[in-house]
C-alpha cells in the first residue's frame, strides 16, 4: 500500500475522531490526517485538498452529509469515501453505494473490521459486511422472483417440476430421477408452496405464462 496517505475525517464527534486518527497513524502510517465536523468545513476543506480516503458520518453538526455525497463523488473521482454511521446498514448501506461511495460500516463494527475495510476501500475494492451483502444477495433473488417465479426453484426441484409438467406421475418420476416416492412427494408439496399453486393444472398455467424461463 502506497506510502504518505491522507485521510479526512468527517464526524460531529471528537472523540470517534480521535480514535480513527489513532488507528490510521497506527495501522496505515498515515501521512496526513484532517478532521472536520460540519458539512461545510467539509466541502471547504476539499475544496481546498483532495485525501486519498474520506471517512464519512452521514449526520454531521450542520446537516446530513447525505445530501452532498453525489456531488462529492462525482467531483473527486479519485478519493475515495467510506461512510462509518450509526445509520442501519441494511436501509442505507445500498444507497450511499449508488451515491458513490466506496464502502459502508456501522460504528459498531470491531477495530479489526474498521482497518479491513479501509484497506479493501484504499485498494479500490468495495466493502460492505457480509450481513449486508447476504441481506443484498435476498433483495437481488426476490427482485428475480418476481419476474422469473421458478428461480425460487432448487435444481432438483426444477428436474420434478419438468417431469410433473411433462405428465409423469410420482412413482414414474420417483423411477427416473432414482429417489424414494416419499421424496418425490415433499418435492413437489415445495414445489407447489415456493411458486404459490395448489394444483397440477395451476402449475401448467404459471409455466405457460412464463414459458420464455423454461425454454
Amino acid at each position: 500500500m502506497a506510502l504518505n496517505l491522507s485521510f479526512l475525517l468527517a464526524d460531529d464527534h471528537v472523540i470517534v475522531r480521535r480514535g480513527l486518527r489513532n488507528l490510521l497513524y497506527d495501522q496505515f502510517h498515515a501521512g496526513n490526517v484532517d478532521e472536520v465536523a460540519t458539512c461545510r468545513e467539509l466541502l471547504d476543506s476539499l475544496a481546498r485538498k483532495e485525501p486519498s480516503l474520506l471517512v464519512l458520518d452521514l449526520q454531521l453538526t450542520d446537516g446530513s452529509s447525505l445530501d452532498h455525497l453525489e456531488r462529492i463523488s462525482q467531483a473527486h473521482p479519485a478519493m475515495r469515501t467510506l461512510v462509518y454511521t450509526m445509520r442501519s446498514e441494511t436501509v442505507y448501506a445500498q444507497r450511499v453505494m449508488a451515491l458513490g461511495a466506496a464502502g459502508f460500516l456501522s460504528k459498531e463494527s470491531s477495530e479489526e473490521e474498521v482497518t479491513r475495510a479501509i484497506r479493501h476501500v484504499l485498494q479500490g475494492r468495495p466493502y460492505i459486511s457480509g450481513t449486508t451483502e447476504d441481506h443484498l444477495q435476498e433483495k437481488a433473488k426476490d427482485a428475480e422472483a418476481k419476474t422469473n417465479p421458478f428461480a425460487l426453484l432448487s435444481d432438483r426441484e426444477m428436474s420434478v417440476m419438468d417431469n410433473m409438467l411433462a405428465g409423469f406421475g410420482v412413482k414414474d418420476i420417483s423411477l427416473r430421477l432414482h429417489l424414494q416416492p416419499t421424496t418425490v412427494a415433499t418435492y413437489k408439496a415445495r414445489i407447489f408452496d415456493k411458486l404459490g399453486v395448489a394444483n397440477l393444472l395451476d402449475l401448467q398455467r404459471l409455466a405457460q405464462a412464463h414459458r420464455h424461463y423454461m425454454e
